[in-house]
This record gives C-alpha cells, sequence and structure tokens, in this order.
C-alpha cells in the first residue's frame, strides 16, 4: 500500500470510528462541571457500557468537565486523566442517552453518600467497606447503591432493570461474573 493510500484509509477509519458516536447535539450539559457516579476503569480514551473492570482507575467522585455531548457519546475530562468518551453502544436499545450521562455524571459528590458508622465494630465495618468501594471490589453484604460506587452501572444489556437480583458484570473481553443479591444486598459473587 502506498503512502497516499495509507493515509486515505487511517482518515476514513478515523471519520467511521467518529459517525459511530453520532453528530454532536447541541446540549446545555457542556461546560458543566460534574462528578463520576462510580470507579471507571479505561485503557483507551474511549469506553463502552460493557464497563470492564480492568485498566487506570478514575476514582469515584473525580470531579469531570463535560467536553462534548454526541447522539451515542459523551466526552469529558476527569481531573487528573486524559479526556475520555463515554460510549453507549450495547445498552442503546435499553436506555436512553440521557440516562447513561445522568447515571455516569452526577450533580452532588456521591463521596458523601461512603459508609461511616459510630462505634468500634460499626466504625470497622463501614471502613471496610469504604475501601472496597474506593479499590473497585465488591463484598458479600454491600448494598446495590455500594455496589453501583465500586463497579458502576451493569450493562444495560445484560442486566436491564437494576432492581434483578443479579447483575452481570464484565471482569474483561473474556470473562465476566455475577453479583447476586438478596433483597437489598449482595449475598455471592458468581465467577
Amino acid at each position: 500500500m502506498d503512502r497516499g493510500s495509507f493515509r486515505a484509509a487511517v482518515l476514513f477509519s478515523t471519520l467511521a470510528l467518529a459517525a459511530c458516536k453520532g453528530p454532536v447535539v447541541p446540549s446545555p450539559l457542556v461546560g458543566q462541571t460534574r462528578y463520576l457516579c462510580c470507579n471507571l476503569h479505561y485503557e483507551k480514551p474511549d469506553v463502552t457500557d460493557v464497563n470492564f473492570q480492568q485498566g487506570a482507575l478514575v476514582p469515584l467522585g473525580t470531579r469531570v468537565q463535560i467536553l462534548e455531548v454526541r447522539r451515542s457519546a459523551v466526552k469529558f475530562q476527569p481531573e487528573g486523566h486524559p479526556p475520555i468518551t463515554a460510549v453507549l453502544k450495547h445498552g442503546r436499545k435499553i436506555i436512553t442517552m440521557e440516562t447513561f450521562i445522568d447515571r455516569l455524571l452526577v450533580e452532588k459528590d456521591p463521596r458523601a453518600k461512603l459508609p461511616r458508622a459510630a462505634g468500634k465494630k460499626g466504625a470497622e465495618q463501614a471502613e471496610r467497606v469504604r475501601k472496597a468501594i474506593e479499590a473497585g471490589q465488591v463484598e458479600v453484604g454491600m448494598t446495590r447503591e455500594q455496589v453501583l460506587m465500586a463497579l458502576g452501572y451493569p450493562p444495560a444489556h445484560r442486566t436491564p432493570s437494576l432492581d434483578a437480583p443479579q447483575w452481570t458484570y464484565w471482569q474483561n473481553r473474556w470473562v465476566t461474573f455475577i453479583v447476586v443479591f438478596d433483597g437489598d444486598r449482595v449475598s455471592r459473587i458468581q465467577n
């Protein structure tokens, strides 16, 4: 392949990828500062709603500035990290782009909801759960809200309802795991 053909192929690939995310949409969200709802992992500047649990970790509560909104993607700048584009790809038939953004980028810092307790035993348990959330890990006994903070939202195409008794997550492209609930609490984690 000659140099001109190679450049044309690269340009075509870049344009095709941009088209998948849809056109830029005028949005009042652009320029807003929000917070990450939950821990977010990334290996590349684009992440999808599959929400792989590997790569660099952007902690929950990180302040972000919304840079761009597209039909199926939102680009934001988290403090201390490169810009990230989150793409609603697999769950677009189940949730709207507006819901996707509102779940991921929240108006109030979620760290205020991290567990705290009085008393020695309660404080030890709250500290253990808080550390697990901050590390992006799930433990038996956590609430649904705590699982969301630790892992983020489960992919909507595999877990269409947050009221479901089990949520499916992807560790990476090949490995899934399931968080099983008994009511509002994690009863087990299945690999």
